[in-house]
């Protein structure tokens, strides 16, 4: 299966990373670097432990013919370059011969569109809200999608998945799944491969823990009947 991001098409405004140096620490350029020395001096053992893994890493799992790996490169240049669009799916289709999801769909037009291009389902995401500031909330723009899919291609869901009842909301709302990217990740930085899967842990124990409170005995049972929303977003789409 190939997921295919399609919402990212340039860099949001990340000021963290403006405020923390990234694109000049990763330029390779030490002039550059120069305004951010004092951070990375007083932090000696974070220091040692950068450079005892070999600094920066190559990206292993993207190599480019003639070149190899691709060098890790600060984001807003990353994604000047590599902007999808509908006709790249095209090429897509051509030389992938998998299932292709699409990931980053808000409207009912994007998914009808998704399904003509051959896809096998969408994943309704704003990018974590990281991108484009003020967008829809994938859970907002669910049914819309739900509505345009109309059961012929599988939707998945991402965005603001912090706790089981979260997960329970979406598949009411017609996910067939979600995805999740802080949880993870939070418990990746905390503890490796052990905080990962104690992250998953918490979420099931929190999921199964709704289900039981709502009197479902599988998640099948899960429909729009355990949530209220307003009737727009019902009818939209």
């Amino acid at each position: 299966m190939l997921a295919v991001t399609v919402d990212t098409g340039t860099a949001g405004m990340r000021e963290r990373d403006i405020r923390s140096g990234t694109a000049q620490l990763m330029s390779g350029n030490p002039i550059a670097m120069l305004p951010f020395l004092s951070q990375i001096l007083t932090r000696p053992g974070w220091l040692a432990a950068f450079l005892m893994d070999g600094g920066l890493h190559a990206l292993p799992n993207i190599v480019l013919p003639g070149k190899g790996p691709m060098a890790l490169i600060n984001v807003a240049a990353a994604l000047a370059e590599s902007v999808v669009t509908w006709q790249d799916f095209k090429w897509l289709r051509e030389v992938w011969p998998g299932p292709i999801i699409v990931k980053g769909v808000l409207t009912g037009d994007d998914a009808r569109r998704s399904i003509d291009i051959g896809a096998a389902g969408v994943i309704v995401s704003n990018h974590g809200g990281r991108q484009l500031d003020g967008v829809s909330a994938t859970l907002r723009v669910l049914p819309e999608i739900v509505r345009a899919v109309n059961s012929q291609i599988e939707i998945l869901m991402d965005g603001g998945i912090r706790r089981g009842s979260d997960i329970a909301k979406a598949i009411c709302m017609g996910a067939r799944a979600v995805l999740v990217g802080r949880a993870y990740a939070y418990g990746l930085a905390v503890a490796g491969e052990a905080g990962v899967s104690r992250a998953i842990a918490i979420l099931r124990a929190d999921f199964e823990r709704t289900m039981k409170l709502l009197g479902c005995a599988s998640v099948s049972e899960l429909d729009r009947t355990y949530v209220e929303a307003p009737k727009d977003w019902l009818i939209a789409g």
